[in-house]
């Protein structure tokens, strides 16, 4: 025997160059075989199923790497996986060698117990650590490192292989005593996603079919709401709360639909943020749906908010993706004139010489600013008609012109295209110009309208057609300059949403408050991460973004007016008296905290993250008191800044009132890099994933037929995947995958 396995080890490592631990696995074949000859009998066998490129069993084979493979002949008993069988030998198929070949076995019993709960925690635990390295394989694979994507040089090329093939035997080496179970639990866990994939498809297509029926009793409704219409919405709201819970108990039901709903949902504001649009996180929709039921009832909205919160993106997002029309906008300011909303008449010159055009304009405007003077009181409306006699007047004189076709302006336009029109900035335009819009907001589809700026042509107001309206409301405060207070009476006729900065919670560490109410801090998550949902950072990046996600809410909060604890008052210089923040120009919105990660992405994390906040951020304020304060805030209670080479003592000015205030700023080197595996990255977005509660069904008895009708069912919906392993490969690859074959089911 020992002469045999010399020989083997000498062939082995002449021809191969096999590594020791091959060597080993191959003789201990031989050993196998060799005590075959005393018993041909096998137990504790683990099978997994083979299959075609169409999903379909073929054969069932053993995965020990200690012996040869054991295929089970066609006479032979299907087995269950996750089950140990006892297996009679009946065959060889290549017994001179050793190493080639395998053997042709038949189920003799079931032998064993049923895999315990912790024995399947101990292979998911080996699972999970196998598909990390596997994940940073692909990383590297890809050349999506810290370095970034560049041409690599043959020494960097070799290094990078040495290291995906390290990596590649270490993730086998994980689940090696294990192989069977693992193969096993992966499948079990490919099943639980696409489960929960299917059934959160069904429950979107419901919510969505409930909003469309909500949205068109609210349009059909006449004057007062009848006791049976209230009846049906309040019924509708129901089945609305009920889906939302649905969806929550989808969330838990394992850990492959938490994992997998939200990764997908972390890859979906990736994607909204890399192509510049608003991210719908559960508080954006939420307020998106409110606004489109609204919209499509023809009731209009008027969406207010601070600066930076998004208020216009949004308006145009829902006109874009809900209503499916681009809206027109409408930019209010003080010199927001009737002509602007409404349109205007258009000089045709015919005959006139063009040298005397100059003298022609002059003379219309000169008269015109005449008749003003003489009409103090006179509405917008009444100087736009006066304006238009004037010029016509005058061209008749000359017989040199005549007035062309009148130009729809917004207003006008939406109504007759079925648009929405957005107003943006809506408390900025002058009373007397934003109260003609009174009888424009109560129009619905099919009414009929009278343009009086175009001889009282008639248009009818087309479906789609709706006014939605933005601005900054002072109501009583003076924090945005060139608004005004709306009067009460106009913002009745609104339906009003105040629209937040992200929800997010200020307190306490990321190891406790990890979970809902930090939507501002999944954002952060998503922007850095690539597009399978991993992370490549410096190792300090969770905790970090935490802490920016954190101070921005805190940041915005105050330039809000809103009360904060007195802990994040402005220290005096010198004193133990706290002054409450005043903040009027900065906000770390979230168009802000982009800029941030931009910079220090494309950087390649060439520094700490504390720089990019100073240089995109703090030193961007041209207020040198507000600078001053977002230092001492940042730095002592959200911990920037503290890194060598800060100011840890920088003058303040008394109370704040400095006229000038800067630091030195060291180009600090970042801690190290680290991966984050994709589920790394959504405990932290969404807290721990949920206790799994069911393992891998163990059942003695050979599969019945109706299971394997599933089993066919299953894979047909995922559609020709002719490599599962592929498949596995990353749960993004595998949401895509499913997605596709869900969606065409």
């Amino acid at each position: 025997m020992a002469d045999i396995e010399k020989n083997i080890k000498n062939i082995i490592r002449k021809e191969n160059n096999n590594s020791d631990k091959e060597i080993s696995n191959i003789t201990n074949q031989h050993k196998a075989l060799e005590e075959l000859d005393k018993n041909s009998i096998i137990p504790n066998i683990y099978f997994i199923p083979e299959k075609d490129k169409h999903g379909e069993i073929v054969g069932y084979r053993s995965s020990s790497k200690n012996r040869k493979a054991i295929k089970l002949s066609e006479e032979s008993l299907k087995p269950s996986q996750g089950v140990p069988y006892s297996v009679k030998i009946k065959e060889d198929t290549n017994p001179e060698d050793p190493t080639k070949g395998y053997y042709v076995g038949e189920i003799v019993e079931h032998t064993g117990s049923d895999i315990s709960a912790e024995e399947w925690e101990r292979v998911e635990e080996k699972v999970g650590k196998a598909q990390s390295k596997k994940r940073k394989e692909a990383k590297i694979r890809t050349g999506e490192t810290l370095e970034g994507k560049t041409t690599l040089s043959k020494r960097l090329k070799t290094r990078k292989d040495a290291e995906q093939e390290a990596l590649r035997m270490e993730a086998e080496d994980e689940v090696e005593d294990v192989s069977v179970l693992a193969e096993a639990l992966e499948e079990f866990q490919t099943k639980n996603l696409r489960e929960a994939l299917s059934r959160l498809r069904k429950i979107e297509k419901q919510r969505a079919s409930l909003i469309e029926e909500e949205a068109e009793i609210l349009n059909n409704i006449e004057d007062e709401i009848s006791g049976v219409e209230h009846e049906v919405l309040a019924e509708i709201r129901e089945e609305l709360d009920a889906l939302d819970k649905e969806y929550q108990e989808l969330l838990n039901s394992s850990p492959e639909a938490f994992y997998g709903l939200h990764l997908h949902e972390l890859r979906e504001y990736r994607k909204a943020l890399r192509e510049g649009k608003i991210v719908e996180t559960p508080y954006v929709k939420e307020q998106a749906e409110d606004m489109v039921a609204h919209m499509r009832a023809g009731i209009p909205v008027m969406l207010y908010g601070h600066l930076g919160s998004g208020k216009t993106e949004l308006a145009m997002h829902v006109a874009r993706e809900y209503i499916e029309k681009d809206a027109l906008i409408i930019s209010g300011s003080k010199h927001t004139s009737l002509a602007e909303l409404y349109g205007h008449q258009s000089l045709a010159i015919d005959k006139l010489d063009t040298d005397e055009v100059g003298s022609y304009v002059e003379a219309v405007e000169e008269r015109f600013k005449k008749w003003v003077e003489e009409n103090p009181d006179a509405s917008e409306e009444d100087k736009n008609r006066a304006h238009d006699r004037i010029l016509q007047t005058y061209l008749k004189q000359s017989e040199g012109g005549t007035i062309s076709e009148f130009y729809l302006g917004p207003v006008y336009q939406a109504m007759k295209e079925g648009r929405p029109v957005i107003v943006d900035e809506v408390n900025a335009i002058p009373h007397e110009v934003l109260i003609s819009l009174n009888n424009i907001l109560t129009r619905r589809p099919g009414d009929v309208i009278r343009v009086q700026q175009d001889s009282g042509e008639e248009l009818v107001v087309q479906e789609g057609f709706s006014v939605v309206m933005t601005g900054n409301l002072n109501q009583g405060q003076d924090k945005y300059v060139g608004r005004q207070d709306m009067d009460p009476a106009f913002l009745s006729r609104l339906h009003k949403i105040e629209y937040d900065y992200l929800p997010q919670i200020t307190e306490g560490p990321l190891e406790t408050e990890a979970g809902e109410g930090n939507e501002l801090y999944a954002l952060l998550l998503s922007y850095i991460m690539d597009k399978h949902g991993n992370i490549e950072a410096p190792k300090d990046s969770l905790k970090k973004l935490w802490r920016l996600a954190q101070a921005a809410r805190i940041i915005q909060n105050i330039f809000a007016g809103k009360e904060v604890s007195d802990a994040y008052y402005f220290q005096q210089q010198g004193g133990s008296r706290r002054v409450k923040p005043i903040l009027r120009e900065s906000v770390l919105s979230v168009r802000s905290l982009e800029n941030i990660l931009t910079a220090w992405q494309q950087g390649g994390y060439k520094r700490e993250i504390d720089y990019y906040l100073w240089k995109e951020f703090v030193e961007q304020s041209t207020v040198p008191q507000e600078r001053a304060y977002l230092y001492q805030l940042l730095k002592d209670r959200f911990t920037f800044f503290q890194s060598d080479g800060w100011e840890q003592s920088p003058d303040y000015g008394a109370g704040g009132n400095t006229n000038s205030f800067d630091v030195d700023v060291p180009e600090n080197d970042p801690p190290e890099g680290e991966f984050f595996h994709p589920r790394e990255v959504v405990e932290a977005a969404f807290g721990p994933i949920p206790e799994r509660n069911e393992w891998p069904k163990v059942q003695k008895e050979e599969s019945s037929k109706a299971e394997e009708e599933v089993e066919e069912v299953n894979f047909k919906q995922l559609g020709d995947i002719s490599d599962m392993d592929e498949f596995r490969e990353g749960v993004a690859t595998e949401i895509d995958d499913l997605e596709n074959a869900l969606r065409d089911a």
